[in-house]
């Protein structure tokens, strides 16, 4: 464990170094890592999946995770300590770009989901691939928000990049978007063409946008792709 950074309430980034024979670790963004977060009371390992937030080829496996008071793995994830070795399986999944996308790129996240959009999108922006890109990124609050200076260095890196961070439960001076990312899902789409989507976060949120997309003629498995994360 490299370092250990708090980077929103309840919301904490674990950077992991490689070991040297590991440095070469492949992965492409949207992919994951399982780590034996401690042992239940029958002597079985206590198994979470978390997404990578960081690039290959960097030299360092990123986390960003969300501490639940009482869960289990949130427990032990706030004994972890810098310098400690951790040990996980992976990388795995299936939750990565399309080879080829003919069209536009709608990623749509809550909380803590947007860690692994954030490298995807870096790498959809450098492909030679002319469709826009848009993030929608929905929390409850502004003490909830991270990676602000991130996300901007996106919109930086290229005019095919747009964004919107929504709050559901905002404070009288947030001057962005309010309320569910899925009602501008749908306000989207009129404008798109031929899009992607990409769903990560919360499952409720994943399973109506998805039903709503269908019902507009969205085709689930052509066009549709997601990633529901379990926080504990």
């Amino acid at each position: 464990m490299t370092s250990i950074r708090q980077l929103a309430k309840d919301v904490v980034e674990y950077v992991l170094a490689l070991a040297e024979d590991d440095v070469g670790l492949a992965w492409r963004p949207g992919q994951f890592i399982s780590i034996a977060c401690g042992r239940r009371d029958d002597g079985e390992p206590i198994l979470r999946s978390y997404s990578i937030a960081s690039l290959p080829g960097c030299g360092t496996v990123d986390l960003v995770v969300k501490l639940i008071e009482g869960g289990a793995a949130s427990d032990w994830f706030r004994r972890l300590q810098e310098g400690e070795a951790v040990r996980f399986t992976g990388p795995m999944g299936f939750f990565v770009l399309d080879l080829v996308h003919p069209g536009d790129l709608v990623f749509a996240a809550t909380g803590t989901g947007v860690a692994p959009l954030v490298p995807m999108i870096r790498e959809a922006l450098g492909r030679d691939e002319g469709g826009r890109v848009h993030l929608l990124w929905g929390l409850r609050s502004e003490e909830d928000l991270f990676w602000r200076a991130e996300i901007e260095a996106l919109a930086a890196l290229s005019p095919r990049f747009q964004h919107a961070i929504h709050l559901s439960r905002p404070g009288d001076g947030w001057a962005g978007a309010r309320g569910r990312i899925n009602g501008a899902a749908i306000e989207l789409l009129p404008s798109l063409a031929r899009p992607t989507f990409y769903l990560c976060g919360n499952g409720a949120m994943i399973k109506d946008l998805k039903a709503a997309l269908c019902e507009r003629g969205i085709d689930r498995k052509r066009q549709v792709r997601t990633e529901a994360f379990f926080d504990g």
